[in-house]
């Protein structure tokens, strides 16, 4: 007998002729929805570290655009919140200005650009950022100001350190320390913890 008949001959056997039993595919089925449910809180902080991490790049980035356009100018450059809002309510978004009036636009951004000598020149605007986000920082303060010098300073014009923070919930903080020459790092600490200042 040849490999073709003896081909032929073989049962038909296995899953591939026969399907699953109705049993098996409820097997499969409970155990692909508990790998779901185990696999769902670490997806969901994931996602949360994923959001909260963005926030703080992103305001990083405006920071260092700010510092950099108050030295490129000579004058004072802020970061507040964006136009429209309440003061220091950051999670509405932010902007970066150019500030030749000193006041800060009362911590909350300018809605246009004006022109001479204490004029306000807009350089970014950015949206909110996405999903729940509370924030947090040392001080009173609404906004970030930079002098022509590229130094963080207060509404008196002296150097302080700063931190800042963006959280969810009961999540980790992920911190903004922002020292007095304008340097910027980020870090996390855990729930509740103070984040650094310098």
């Amino acid at each position: 007998m040849g490999q073709q008949s003896r081909i032929r001959l073989l049962p038909k056997i296995g899953w591939f002729s026969a399907g699953f039993t109705l049993i098996e595919l409820m097997v499969v089925v409970v155990i692909v929805a508990i790998l779901a449910a185990l696999a769902a809180p670490s997806f969901a902080d994931m996602l949360r570290r994923n959001r909260l991490s963005a926030a703080v790049s992103a305001l990083q980035v405006s920071l260092s655009l700010a510092r950099s356009e108050a030295v490129k100018r000579g004058a004072d450059a802020r970061v507040t919140v964006a136009a429209n809002t309440v003061a220091g309510v950051w999670v509405n978004g932010w902007t970066v200005f150019v500030d030749g009036t000193g006041t800060a636009n009362a911590g909350v951004a300018p809605t246009a650009d004006t022109t001479g000598v204490t004029g306000v020149t807009r350089v970014e605007v950015v949206s909110a950022p996405s999903g729940p986000i509370s924030t947090g920082q040392t001080g009173t303060l609404n906004y970030f100001t930079y002098n022509g010098v590229g130094r963080l300073i207060t509404t008196t014009g002296a150097s302080a350190n700063r931190s800042f923070w963006f959280f969810d919930d009961t999540s980790e903080r992920h911190c903004l320390v922002l020292n007095v020459s304008g340097r910027v790092r980020t870090t996390r600490v855990a729930s509740g913890a103070s984040c650094p200042t310098d």
